[in-house]
């Protein structure tokens, strides 16, 4: 259960540092959509705060580990395809790896948190 805490706030934390910032770099990095990069950021700063919230309480929200761990694989797989195919330059693939990185994290998390939360209250008692 410690472990899935840490690597959940870890994953929280690391991705609020990488990606609050891209909320003002509209200008900066000259943006074509808008709309589409405001959705994608502001959404990946809630997917962030939810990772946050699972390392309070792994046991209780082990359910959500699983779309956790799809965000970010979807993610990697994606861009690892968008490479292969020739769409995004190779500084993606990086984002890309750490993104699967944390997606391997997010399972063993998974498969180390009691699937039981009954169980475990009362166990301690």
């Amino acid at each position: 259960m410690k472990r899935a805490k840490w690597i959940f706030l870890t994953a929280g934390i690391f991705g609020l540092i990488l990606t609050i910032p891209l909320v003002f770099a509209e200008k900066v990095i000259s943006v074509q959509e808008p709309e589409f990069y405001y959705g994608f950021v502001f959404l990946n700063i809630c997917l962030q705060i939810i990772y946050v919230i699972i390392s309070t309480s792994p046991i209780r929200y082990r359910p959500i580990m699983i779309p956790a761990f799809l965000a970010k694989a979807t993610g990697s797989a994606a861009l690892t395809l968008l490479y292969f195919i020739g769409r995004i330059s190779f500084q993606w693939i990086i984002i890309g790896a750490v993104d699967g990185i944390f997606a391997v994290l997010f399972l063993i998390g998974y498969y180390s948190t009691p699937a039981n939360y009954d169980k475990v209250n009362t166990d301690k008692s």
